[in-house]
């Protein structure tokens, strides 16, 4: 059996290229008319596609003046990351490397080497 991947499918509002996943559910209220658009966008990613940035995007949305004339890279604007808070690992780490940095200047300091 072959194995397929597939990436994610981002629909968009092309007049705006807001992101509509996950919002074309029952409403009720006061719904400003733009939320349901008249024309959407769809934009099939690669499997496995910046990944690492999806991961950690809160917002981002299409640039509809460069769908099908730039590299999907140019397409794609995440405009709001999580914050990034620091693990234990990462600050021992940290911590580590600057230790390091400072017995090494010290050693230099002692032998006059070019640190």
């Amino acid at each position: 059996m072959d194995v397929k991947k597939i990436g994610y499918r981002l629909i968009y509002n092309k007049e705006n290229g807001n992101i509509l996943n996950g919002t074309f559910g029952e409403m009720e209220g006061t719904i400003p008319d733009w939320f349901r658009p008249k024309e959407l966008g769809i934009l099939d990613l690669p499997f496995a596609y910046n990944d690492n940035n999806f991961r950690e995007a809160l917002e981002y949305h299409i640039d509809v003046t460069k769908v099908g004339k730039s590299e999907l890279k140019y397409i794609i604007v995440i405009t709001k990351y999580k914050e990034h808070i620091e693990t234990e690992e990462e600050k021992l780490r940290k911590e580590n490397k600057k230790l390091e940095n400072q017995i090494l200047l010290q050693n230099d300091k002692e032998v006059g080497g070019i640190l």
